[in-house]
C-alpha cells in the first residue's frame, strides 16, 4: 500500500474532504484487504492482508478527522512539530497567561466567589478566542485547496501551524483552569 493517504483512496490532496466519499471508499477498499475475506489463504498472504487493513484503517481515521488531517498534511509539507515549539507560550500571550496564573495562585490560595467569576470569564474569552481560530483555520485552509503553487500551499500550512499551536496552548490553559475551578475527586 502506499504511503500517502490521499492516494490511497483515490482523492485529491485537501484540506476539506467529504468525509462520506472518504468513507465510501474506505468500505469498499476494506471489503478488497480485510483479513476476514481471506480466511483461507496462506498465511504470508494473511499476514500481507492484515499489514493492508492495518494501514487502511490508520489513513482512514486520520483522514476523517478533521484535526488529524491537518496535522498530517502539515507534517507531510513541513516536517514534525518539535518539542519546544509545542511548549513556547505565544508571544501575544505571554502577559494574560501571567496575569491567570497570578488568579489561579490567588485563587488555589484563598477561594473566592469573585476570582472564580473572573477565571470563568476568562475561559469563556479563551474558548471564543479558539473559535476564531478556527474559523481562520478554516479559511486557510481553503487557501491550501484552492493553491496551484507548492508556495502557496506551504505559506497557508505555514500559517495554520501558528495557528494550530496557538488554539494548542489556548486549549491547554483552558484546562488548567477549569481543573482548579473544578477539582475532580
Amino acid at each position: 500500500m502506499q504511503d500517502n493517504y490521499f492516494e490511497l483512496f483515490g482523492l485529491p490532496e485537501k484540506l476539506n474532504l467529504d468525509t462520506q466519499d472518504l468513507q465510501k471508499k474506505f468500505y469498499a477498499l476494506s471489503r478488497a484487504v480485510h483479513p476476514d475475506f481471506h480466511q483461507t489463504a496462506l498465511d504470508a498472504q494473511k499476514s500481507l492482508s492484515l499489514e493492508a487493513s492495518s494501514k487502511l484503517n490508520q489513513a482512514f481515521l486520520t483522514l476523517k478527522d478533521r484535526e488529524k488531517r491537518l496535522n498530517y498534511v502539515l507534517t507531510k509539507y513541513l516536517g514534525e512539530i518539535s518539542e519546544a515549539e509545542k511548549k513556547q507560550t505565544p508571544p501575544d500571550l505571554f502577559m494574560r497567561l501571567m496575569d491567570i496564573r497570578e488568579q489561579l495562585e490567588a485563587f488555589k490560595h484563598q477561594p473566592s466567589d469573585a476570582l472564580k467569576s473572573q477565571l470563568e470569564a476568562e475561559c469563556t474569552t479563551l474558548q471564543a478566542e479558539q473559535q476564531a481560530l478556527d474559523q481562520r483555520i478554516d479559511t486557510l485552509a481553503q487557501e491550501f485547496d484552492s493553491a496551484a503553487s507548492s508556495e502557496a500551499k506551504r505559506t497557508a500550512l505555514t500559517e495554520i501551524r501558528k495557528l494550530m499551536l496557538k488554539k494548542n496552548y489556548l486549549r491547554s490553559l483552558i484546562t488548567t483552569i477549569q481543573n482548579e475551578l473544578h477539582p475532580t475527586l
